[in-house]
């Protein structure tokens, strides 16, 4: 089970709602579990429904078709139930009756249906999709009061249960894994183009799912290079991947050198790393994101790198933004205890070199624990083989 019951109660006492309808895969899958490769892959086929009082059923609503379909992971512990777009596979795999004679005939008339019978169609419901809303308030005769629940679902999944930080502890694995053998082509002669397919296979052979790599070429007194670009010695590139397990993301950025890096570079490279060890008392519950930024950038500059200007938190989870961000703004928010966060730590100095470094912290009470390597962030690629700067 995904989904944190307690904090989805307290926040939809908070608001005074009555049931959460949640309708991307996403949502779905945590509010659920329910993961099917049809649910998933074709969109708004399986829908979830929360009610706040546990004595009444939750459900997952999906086309019949799908209500048969292999499951991921273990399964949902919802009830199960079919709406008629296409008949097909019943539940457990028993061939259903090939006629859609009394099922609903979408997903607005089955989740009215289902409101009626949970005597919850005069109730405020939250809707992940405010179009779907209005659509089941029509079809009910606008007895329900429908309120957003996007940024509600953002708030709920912020702390995360230990069945999520199982994926997550997997997915930094399996990203940090990708990263280092695409760094190692890349100090086998490999151009960023070519490592970057690298990566991609990588994720997959370890059994993620890649998602992004940002890998940028850079030559100091120079500036970007293109992808295919043969690199040279001193050349610098950065790394900002994500891939995926279970559907849970992670988010993480080294930075690789072509040969030895110069004092210089390593001048810079320890203010970051020593900085930002410094600064990780700042991350702590009741904190805000912004607050604690600028503490981190303060710290990298006392440490030696008076140019440093950006650091960037966002929490990460199953979005790789997994806060609530009200009307799509990068807002500040609220550390919280038991929630994901990624730290950006970009940086460039046009004579001297591009660094990237980003890693994914968990904060479990007074401890900050970083579910990625915490060292290894720099990289020298010398005679075919990745040697860490630590």
């Amino acid at each position: 089970m995904l989904i944190n019951r307690e904090r989805a109660d307290a926040l939809m006492d908070r608001e005074d709602i009555a049931v959460v309808v949640a309708s991307t895969p996403i949502n779905t899958y945590y509010l659920s579990s329910w993961a099917t490769d049809a649910s998933w892959g074709f969109g708004d086929l399986a829908l979830a429904i929360l009610p706040r009082d546990h004595a009444l059923d939750a459900a997952v609503l999906t086309v019949e078709v799908d209500m048969g379909q292999p499951q991921q992971g273990q399964g949902t512990w919802m009830a199960v139930r079919g709406y008629a777009r296409k008949p097909g596979i019943g539940a457990g795999g028993v061939q259903a009756a090939l006629t859609a004679e009394g099922l609903p005939q979408n997903h607005q008339e089955a989740v009215a249906q289902y409101l009626r019978e949970l005597g919850l169609d005069r109730s405020r419901v939250a809707f992940e999709d405010r179009g779907l809303g209005l659509d089941v308030n029509e079809l009910l005769g606008g007895t329900i009061d429908v309120v957003p629940a996007r940024d509600l679902l953002r708030d709920m999944r912020m702390v995360k249960t230990p069945a999520e930080m199982a994926n997550m502890r997997a997915a930094a694995r399996k990203t940090e894994l990708s990263l280092q053998l695409s760094a190692e082509a890349l100090a086998a002669g490999a151009t960023c183009a070519e490592a970057e397919r690298v990566f991609w296979s990588a994720a997959a052979l370890a059994g993620g799912r890649p998602v992004f790599l940002l890998i940028t070429p850079y030559r100091p007194g120079f500036g970007r290079l293109p992808k295919n670009a043969e690199l040279q010695h001193g050349d610098m590139v950065t790394f900002d991947a994500t891939a995926e397990f279970s559907h849970y993301t992670s988010d993480i950025g080294r930075t690789a050198v072509i040969g030895e890096p110069s004092p210089e570079q390593l001048k810079r490279y320890n203010a970051t790393r020593l900085g930002w060890q410094a600064a990780l008392p700042e991350f702590r519950a009741g904190r805000l994101s912004t607050d604690v930024e600028k503490a981190v950038v303060a710290s990298i500059q006392a440490h030696g790198n008076p140019e440093f200007r950006a650091c960037g938190l966002h929490s990460v989870g199953l979005e790789h933004t997994d806060h609530p961000h009200p009307g799509g703004g990068m807002h500040s928010f609220e550390l919280v205890d038991r929630m994901v966060l990624s730290c950006d730590l970009p940086w460039i100095g046009p004579e001297i070199g591009k660094f990237h470094f980003e890693d994914i912290i968990y904060l479990d009470g007074d401890t900050v624990e970083i579910l990625n390597d915490a060292d290894g962030r720099l990289m020298a690629c010398i005679d075919g083989r990745t040697v860490r700067v630590d």
